[in-house]
């Protein structure tokens, strides 16, 4: 095993004159990132399995429109947090990790409120199922929005493996509620409640046991919220153009069409989940190295990874029959859906660029990349 290691390791060296990347750094953080994100696509997996083949089209429907929905709310909040607080944790404010929770729950207010005149609107429309799902939501999203911080302080301090191993646990807890739930009722609103239920607690434990695990001294930090404050601005527009879609099909075409694109897109948001895990790594390695060393190397990185992405895109193209065939024999419908759908990952490799301008804190291009792609998307949405 020793020489194994050995060899990998010399290897991972030879290979970093062609890649111009620290290749033992990238192999150890994505070998743990992977395994988490292997684990978390294997419990997404099954939780659609299970809803899509147990509930009826319109309740899937209905539970996707309210996670949509949800999601969007969430932004109405401190969401950039995460990577301000990632930041400063590779930049050595290794204690601000309280600081951090207890700012994002000050800065909830506007999630309560949201959620209360959306639940308010359904009530007074007469959709009771809506109105109390919408009540659940504005209960839990603070709190399980604190508790996710737990994630980026730890790959801010490249704990890649840590976070993995202490994550690994709480990954089937919600499965198994929904799965539980999913035995006595096809209500959607009680599924959502067992959902954002068991979310919330097994979250909240890992912040308590990363807390416990990993103290430190705590630190106030003025510049933390002030960069999570721009991001957050930022990153509302882009939550709404990555959730609106699924709102606007459950408004114009009703439920059972929410079902059917929410499946259509599963294979496509999975890989882009799974491409994103590159550039959490190479996060931190940016908030460390000259600014002028990156605009030599990206466009290498990039190149290589487009690359891969094309190699994907085709595979899943050809495999997308007879994988809905196999998972989704209720959908065959939603099949060409996921093959056009398949090639937006095409653009992730441009990740690279906003990666770099989020760990120096550039805003300016920040916000004319994110604002002017999610506008542009929001509006072609509305028109299309």
């Amino acid at each position: 095993m020793e020489r194994l290691k050995h060899h990998a390791h010399t290897a991972l060296r030879k290979s970093e004159k062609y890649f111009k990347t620290d290749m033992v750094y990238l192999a150890k953080g994505g070998f743990w990132l992977m395994f988490g994100h292997i684990i978390q696509m294997a419990s997404g997996l099954a939780l659609a399995i299970m809803l899509s083949n147990l509930l009826p089209k319109e309740a899937y429907g209905k539970y996707q429109f309210i996670i949509s929905a949800s999601a969007i709310i969430a932004g109405i909040t401190l969401s950039g947090m995460g990577t301000a607080l990632t930041r400063a944790v590779a930049r050595g404010a290794t204690g601000t990790l309280s600081y951090a929770f207890k700012t994002q729950l000050l800065w909830s207010i506007g999630i309560i409120v949201t959620s209360g005149l959306i639940s308010l609107y359904y009530f007074l429309n007469g959709n009771n199922e809506l109105a109390t799902a919408f009540l659940i939501v504005g209960i839990c999203t603070p709190f399980l929005s604190g508790f996710s911080l737990y994630r980026p302080y730890l790959e801010g301090r490249g704990f890649f493996r840590e976070s993995t191993t202490l994550g690994i646990w709480r990954r089937p807890l919600p499965v198994i509620a929904v799965f539980i739930s999913l035995l006595f009722t096809d209500n959607p609103v009680i599924i959502i409640g067992t959902y954002f239920l068991s979310q919330t607690i097994s979250m909240g434990l890992l912040y308590l046991l990363v807390i416990e695990k990993y103290p430190e001294p705590q630190q106030s930090n003025p510049e933390l919220l002030n960069y999570s404050k721009h991001l957050s601005v930022m990153g509302i527009v882009s939550l709404v153009a990555n959730n609106i879609d699924k709102i606007l099909v459950f408004h114009f075409l009703g439920a059972a069409a929410v079902a059917v694109y929410t499946l259509a897109q599963l294979p496509s948001a999975q890989l882009l989940k799974m491409f994103s895990l590159l550039g959490k790594i190479v996060f931190p390695k940016f908030a460390q190295r000259e600014l002028s060393i990156l605009k030599k190397t990206i466009p290498r990185k990039i190149f290589i990874f487009f690359t891969s992405t094309v190699f994907v895109a085709v595979l899943y193209i050809f495999a997308a029959p007879y994988i809905f065939k196999f998972i989704f024999p209720m959908y065959p419908e939603a099949v060409l859906l996921s093959q056009v759908l398949i090639l937006t990952i095409l653009a992730k490799p441009l990740m690279f660029y906003t990666q770099a301008f989020a760990a120096h804190g550039l805003k300016r291009p920040q916000y004319i990349s994110q604002i002017t792609v999610s506008v542009l998307k929001i509006s072609l949405l509305l028109i299309l």
